[in-house]
C-alpha cells in the first residue's frame, strides 16, 4: 500500500512540474514563423502610410498684365485661357489676371516680364519692336493676303521657330499669338472722310513707335504721334491726336469711335499680338519641354481658336454698330484700294532684304504658307 502511495505522489509531482513549465515558458518560434510576422508588420506600416493624405504642393501663381477690357471677345477668351490652364495642370498653375492696363502699357509689362517681376505680358507685335525686331514682319503692310493667311502663318511650323528666336533674344517666350480684333487695321480720324492716301495728309495719327508704322505714315503724309493706348481716348478728345490706325473691334470696344467719327476700311496691316512668359516662369514650369509648360501651351492654342471664333462674329457686326453710332464708315473701291497698296510699297526697300529688318528668306517663307 505504501508503495502505491509513493508512486502516486511521484506522478503528481511530475505533472505539477510539467504544468509549471507550460505556463511560465513559451515554445521557441521557428525561423519561418518569425519571418512571416515581420512581413505582416511591414504590410501594416505600409497600409498606415497609404492612409496618410499626401501633402499638396503649393500652386505656381503667374501674374498677367493685359490691356483687354471687360465685355469684349478678347477678355472672354482670356478668361477661358485662365480656366484651361488650371484644368490642364490639375490646379498646379493658377493665373492672377490684371486687365485694362492695370499694370501699365505694353512696353511697361514687357519690361517687367524681361526683368522677371511679372510672369505674363500681352503685347502687340508693333510695340514689341522696341525690344526685338523678330516679329516686325507681322506689321508690314501687304505681308498677309487676308485674315486667314495671318492665322495660317501664326499656326505653322514657323511659329515655333520664331518663338525660340524671341526667347533667345529677350528671355521671354511667346506662348500665344493672336490677331487683335480679328481683322486688318482701319484708319480712324476725327476730321474727315479719307478715301485715298492723299486725303490723310497732315492728320496726326497715334503710333506705337514701330519704325515700319512711322515709315508707312510718312508715305501717306500722316504725322506720327506717339501715345499710349490707355491715353488715346483723352488724346483724341482733346485734339492732341486726330485718330488711330487700329483693328475695328478694339477701336469700337474702347469707345474711340465716340470721338473719331470717320473710319476707312483697309486690308493692308494686321495687328497681331503675343502673350509673353518670363524666362523665370518658363523654368518654374519645367522648361519649354516641361509637362506643365506644355499644358499651358495647350491651353494657349485652344484659347486662340476660341478668340478667333468670337472675333469673327464681332467683326461681322462692328461696321453696322459704328454706323448706328453715327460713324462714317468708308470702304474704298477696288481702284482706291490699289492706291493704298501701291503707296505702302514705297517702304519695301527700307525693310525687306538681306541685312534688313525682314530677311528675304522670312518674307518668302511667309508668302509660301497656304499656297
Amino acid at each position: 500500500m505504501k508503495k502505491k502511495i509513493s508512486v502516486l505522489l511521484a506522478a503528481a509531482m511530475v505533472l505539477g512540474l510539467a504544468g509549471c513549465a507550460g505556463s511560465g515558458q513559451k515554445a521557441a518560434e521557428t525561423p519561418a514563423a518569425t519571418e512571416a510576422k515581420q512581413e505582416e508588420a511591414k504590410k501594416e506600416e505600409s497600409a498606415k502610410a497609404e492612409e496618410k493624405p499626401e501633402e499638396k504642393k503649393e500652386a505656381i501663381v503667374l501674374k498677367w498684365g493685359d490691356a483687354a477690357v471687360e465685355g469684349t471677345a478678347e477678355y472672354e477668351a482670356n478668361e477661358k485661357f485662365i480656366e484651361l490652364v488650371e484644368q490642364y495642370t490639375d490646379g498646379q498653375v493658377k493665373i492672377e489676371y490684371y486687365p485694362a492696363g492695370q499694370l501699365g502699357a505694353d512696353g511697361d509689362v514687357v519690361q517687367a516680364c524681361m526683368a522677371n517681376t511679372l510672369e505674363l505680358a500681352k503685347c502687340s507685335t508693333a510695340n514689341l519692336s522696341e525690344f526685338t525686331h523678330i516679329l516686325d514682319f507681322c506689321d508690314f503692310p501687304g505681308m498677309f493676303r487676308d485674315t486667314d493667311h495671318v492665322y495660317e502663318v501664326l499656326g505653322s511650323d514657323l511659329r515655333d521657330e520664331l518663338a525660340m528666336q524671341v526667347y533667345s533674344e529677350i528671355g521671354c517666350y511667346p506662348v500665344t499669338f493672336d490677331v487683335d480684333g480679328g481683322a486688318a487695321r482701319w484708319l480712324f480720324n476725327s476730321k474727315r472722310d479719307v478715301k485715298v492716301p492723299e486725303d490723310a495728309y497732315n492728320l496726326k495719327i497715334r503710333t506705337t513707335g514701330s519704325d515700319i508704322e512711322i515709315a508707312l505714315y510718312g508715305e501717306w503724309g500722316i504725322g506720327a504721334t506717339p501715345m499710349a493706348w490707355q491715353e488715346l481716348y483723352t488724346g483724341m478728345e482733346q485734339g492732341s491726336v486726330d485718330g488711330v490706325y487700329a483693328g475695328p473691334v478694339p477701336a469700337f470696344t474702347n469707345n474711340f469711335t465716340e470721338v473719331a467719327k470717320h473710319a476707312t476700311v483697309l486690308t493692308l496691316s494686321f495687328g497681331p499680338s503675343v502673350r509673353l512668359m518670363s524666362g523665370q516662369a518658363v523654368e518654374q514650369l519645367g522648361g519649354v519641354d516641361g509637362e506643365l509648360f506644355q499644358a499651358v501651351m495647350k491651353a494657349s492654342r485652344e484659347s486662340e481658336q476660341i478668340k478667333r471664333e468670337m472675333n469673327e462674329k464681332e467683326v461681322a457686326e462692328v461696321a453696322d454698330k459704328m454706323r448706328e453710332q453715327g460713324v462714317s464708315v468708308y470702304e474704298p473701291t477696288a481702284e482706291e484700294s490699289v492706291k493704298w497698296l501701291e503707296s505702302s510699297r514705297g517702304i519695301v526697300p527700307q525693310f525687306i532684304g538681306e541685312g534688313k529688318t525682314i530677311s528675304q528668306d522670312l518674307y518668302d517663307k511667309v508668302q509660301a504658307v497656304g499656297q
